[in-house]
């Protein structure tokens, strides 16, 4: 079994920290902690624990198809978006599996386990990471499913739907089955492609509750396509694989648009905040990105020296030399509240400039 990275409680014990002393920078959820709602329902949803959950999910596939517009016989759930990521190779037992990298790291994780082989295609720091339509085009000759972040995690880049659409069409002209992952895209105002994903049987999107509703604990994640590709999807998936408590919170924090509009605008501004003030900073580089984290490059110390330096003074950043086709220069920072932000930077500040 592949070991995810360092949890919080871990890197709390490894530093001799606690908890409440800590302000974790490396994990891109939303600062704001889960809905009210959601909070609600989930502890509603807790005193019938003696009853089964629904196999189906119908009532979140309901939700999930009304937010969108869509049918709930073309979207289907899992325990978190990482359990439909190895689902999917495993489904359609793919050959060879296209991911540019760098990139979430289960993605190539999934395919291995699945039995495929996985092509890289490393995408070069000379054009900021970007990922090239017509480069994806050619890598796609020979492959027979590819894995594409948009918003792109660790550089959070964002393609636009055209080009998306571009190379969904490349991916259909090869026969390709293209699994892209939007789990940061409700952070943008960009274009989903879950309106095209439903009309074919090619293309598949995946979505999460753990970064923008801010429920990674109850693991919560959907696919969209069309409705032979999630009928093919749910034949190969375990039975009660989401609790009640999840399901229930899940359709809560759809409904709740407060909690919606309260993150966009604290994201709005604080990321241009945070951005600004990282972007002076001496040795530092930053990259376009459109996501809730912001994307970087150290001169000195290195990535891994930094992070460390800053785990001490209770701040977690996440090192992103484990990805492949990054090197020991590179850091991800989640963007959090107005308050925290500025600790942050005034520890960035003062190991950088010493």
């Amino acid at each position: 079994m592949r070991v995810p990275e360092e949890t919080l409680h871990e890197a709390v014990k490894r530093y001799g920290l606690s908890e409440r002393d800590v302000i974790d920078f490396s994990s891109n959820v939303n600062p704001l902690g889960p809905s009210s709602s959601a909070v609600r329902a989930a502890k509603r949803a807790l005193t019938e624990m003696h009853l089964y959950p629904d196999p189906g999910m119908t009532g979140l596939r309901k939700a999930i198809a009304r937010y969108f517009g869509i049918k709930p016989e073309q979207v289907t759930c899992g325990n978190g978006s990482t359990e439909l990521i190895y689902l999917i190779p495993r489904v359609f037992r793919p050959r060879k599996v296209l991911v540019p990298m760098p990139a979430f790291t289960e993605y190539a994780a999934a395919a291995s386990v699945a039995g495929a082989e996985v092509v890289p295609l490393y995408l070069p720091e000379r054009t900021g990471f970007r990922i090239d339509p017509l480069e994806i085009a050619f890598a796609l000759k020979g492959v027979d499913m590819a894995f594409l972040g948009n918003p792109n995690n660790p550089t959070g880049l964002l393609m636009t739907k055209a080009e998306m659409l571009e190379i969904a069409n490349y991916a259909l002209e090869q026969g390709v089955r293209l699994v892209i992952d939007e789990a940061f895209m409700d952070f943008t105002n960009a274009e989903s492609t879950i309106k095209e994903a439903v009309q074919t049987s090619h293309l598949i999107c995946l979505r999460s509750f753990s970064t923008f509703f801010g429920m990674p604990g109850l693991r919560i994640g959907y696919a969209v396509s069309g409705e032979s590709v999630i009928g093919e999807i749910q034949a190969g998936q375990e039975p009660w694989t989401i609790n009640r408590a999840a399901e229930h919170a899940a359709i809560a924090a759809l409904n709740d648009w407060r909690y919606t509009k309260k993150t966009f605008r604290l994201m709005e501004k604080e990321r241009e905040r945070l951005l600004s003030a990282v972007r002076i900073l001496p040795g530092v580089e930053t990259f376009p990105g459109s996501a809730n984290f912001l994307f970087i490059k150290v001169a000195e110390p290195k990535a891994a020296l930094l992070a460390h330096k800053l785990a001490l003074r209770g701040f977690l950043i996440r090192d992103c030399s484990s990805f492949p086709g990054l090197d020991s220069r590179f850091l991800r920072i989640a963007v959090r509240t107005g308050r925290e932000n500025k600790k942050l930077i005034l520890a960035l500040r003062e190991l950088l400039t010493r």
